[in-house]
């Protein structure tokens, strides 16, 4: 960021030495001086162009300066008296060192200097009365503007970078603030899970205990305390289930989200996103309507799903968004003529899930391995539940994507055996 004074500024600087220079050759025609030419319309003229250029000095200073140093030149040249508006040559100079890069700088004031000190030596040569002192107060003169300019310069490119090193810092704090409030977040769902699962547990186990013993004497009983039991099982998986799903960081949500925003607007951007905020999360149920928003999109797609088990609700989100993210790779890189294929197979201890495309696009394959966090996503998520993700070039050219998820994990039993077992 370079900071420049108001336009104002340099015009007040200009009408001010203006005024004092034609106060200053007022004030000399009362003074008889026999070796300078009086003023008259041309001196007049001439001390006016050497003031009024310094109104546009920040805009162009390099034409301001040498705009001024040739009427400068012509003043001297022409033997009038000089007045304060020759410092405006000086003021275009420090204007050029303080706006222009050092070099770029130094090279004007090398070239000024080098004719500066030409023309004395020739009014040396010419005229009498020209002192060889003006040999040495030129590049004195000179170089007092370029090194204040200079000056003015870095000061400024400081003050910049002060205020970028501010800014980077408190976009530092904001973002180690998010991150603490992730950090909490992880940890309170780590607890909820740890209290709630040890509840939930010791419920479950209770029903079970005493459905066993129970025995056939109660048979309404015992089916009430199965039915404890089986909730209490179900709970807790999904339970473990969606805190898994709280550990997605935040950055995997915005990319759910746009990936929402791309499939909803494969005919416009103007139409609505899939669902809203307030909209129940995806399911295996929905995968109809993705596919044909797909197709909306350009891209045939054939769904195919089969099976009638029952899937645990976060089997079945991720499941619909593995299915997203592999048909939204396909829209994106299969090319233009391919189209694809989804089958779903539902069984009792598992879902599995193919996605295949016949794309022939030119780098597809490398596209969709390098670019974005579409399969990365999907790995985290077949993790999460303990499943198997392939993926990669499809024989005869395409993409596939193939993924087992389980969805019988029932830990409660488990221990229920094992409780048992130490009963006995």
């Amino acid at each position: 960021m370079d900071i420049k004074t108001p336009r104002w500024v340099d015009a007040a600087i200009a009408a001010a030495l203006l005024l004092v220079s034609v106060a200053w050759a007022l004030s000399l025609t009362e003074v008889s001086l026999e070796d300078y030419r009086p003023m008259d319309a041309a001196g007049w003229t001439l001390m006016a162009l050497m003031v009024v250029p310094l109104v546009w000095r920040q805009r162009y200073p390099r034409a301001v300066l040498w705009c001024t140093f040739a009427v400068w030149m012509l003043v001297a040249g022409l033997g009038y008296e000089p007045t304060p508006a020759m410092l405006g040559m000086f003021l275009a100079l420090y204007g050029v060192a303080s706006s222009t890069p050092r070099n770029v700088a130094l090279t004007h004031a090398a070239v000024l200097l080098a004719i500066a000190l030409a023309w004395t030596v020739l009014g040396i040569a010419t005229v009498d009365g020209v002192g060889v002192y003006a040999l040495v107060m030129e590049p004195v003169a000179i170089a007092i503007p370029v090194l204040l300019g200079m000056n003015d310069r870095r000061r400024r490119q400081r003050v910049t970078e002060l205020e970028v090193a501010h800014a980077r810092r408190e976009q530092a704090g904001y973002e180690a603030a998010a991150d603490a409030v992730r950090a909490e977040r992880a940890r309170i769902a780590r607890e909820l899970h740890d209290v709630v699962a040890h509840e939930m547990t010791v419920m479950t186990l209770q029903a079970e205990g005493a459905r066993r013993r129970l025995g056939d004497s109660s048979p309404e009983l015992r089916d009430a305390l199965a039915t404890i039991a089986a909730s209490g099982r179900t709970g807790l998986e999904e339970m473990q289930r969606m805190i898994r799903v709280l550990r997605a960081s935040e950055q995997e949500a915005a990319e759910r989200a746009d990936v929402d925003r791309a499939l909803a607007g494969g005919r416009g951007a103007e139409r609505a996103p899939l669902r809203d905020e307030l909209s129940p999360m995806p399911s295996l149920a929905a995968l109809p309507a993705l596919v044909r928003q797909v197709r909306e999109a350009g891209l045939p797609v054939t769904l195919e799903i089969s099976g009638s088990s029952h899937v645990p609700a976060g089997v079945e989100v991720s499941a619909y968004r593995i299915v997203q993210e592999a048909l939204t790779n396909a829209m994106k890189h299969a090319g233009p003529g391919a189209s694809a294929q989804v089958i779903v197979n539902r069984t009792a201890d598992a879902v599995r899930i193919s996605v295949e495309d016949d794309g022939k696009g030119v780098g597809s394959e490398g596209a969709r391995v390098s670019g974005g966090h579409g399969l990365a996503g999907m790995v985290e998520r077949v993790q999460a539940l303990g499943g198997a993700l392939s993926h990669g070039p499809r024989r005869g050219g395409g993409f596939e994507v193939h993924a087992v998820l389980p969805s019988g994990d029932d830990q409660v039993t488990e221990a229920a055996q094992a409780a048992e077992g130490e009963g006995r």
